[in-house]
């Protein structure tokens, strides 16, 4: 498996790697913005290959858009996207920790967003098997907590962040 930052010229091979999977559609403008995010050091972009192959990738921001992680500079890994053929494979987990050594050269703690609906069952497991804790603040909508007795669309924006230690920042 090779892990790298997110090149211009994966950008074809990333989009066509979700088409044929018959998963779900990837825009060529999503990895535009991250190539454009990557060069003003707002976040960055890994992506994985098994052979040569793409496989996934995860992206890593600096600034959160969720509050509690901005107002304590705690970077968010968001984003993590493994091929339906290449999962189970341990290549969500190593997008993951590389993710967390990127976050440890300026944070001692690194945070992540679980949705909440069953699609995301593996990934919440995967994040708790890697040492993430609920921050224990509840769940988000769109960033905003969510109100006792409101209702709430059960959809991607549905979230309960998570935290963990990643080492010593410099």
């Amino acid at each position: 498996m090779n892990i790298r930052v997110l090149e211009k010229i994966d950008i074809a091979v990333i989009v066509n790697g979700f088409k044929n999977s018959g998963w779900q559609i990837k825009l060529a403008s999503v990895f535009e913005q991250y190539l454009d995010d990557q060069k003003q050091d707002k976040r960055i972009c890994l992506v994985a290959f098994v052979d040569e192959k793409f496989a996934g990738y995860v992206t890593l921001k600096w600034q959160s858009d969720y509050k509690i992680f901005a107002d304590d500079n705690i970077p968010e890994i968001s984003d993590l996207n493994v091929l339906p053929s290449f999962r189970n494979k341990g290549i969500g987990s190593a997008l993951i920790e590389k993710c967390e050594e990127h976050a440890a050269e300026r944070s001692n703690i690194v945070g992540i967003g679980v949705g909440l609906y069953p699609d995301y069952g593996s990934a919440q497991r995967l994040y708790i098997k890697r040492g993430y804790m609920p921050d224990g603040y509840g769940a988000t909508y769109n960033y905003e907590y969510v109100t006792p007795g409101k209702e709430y669309p059960l959809d991607d924006d549905l979230v309960l962040w998570f935290t963990k230690n990643c080492g010593t920042s410099n």
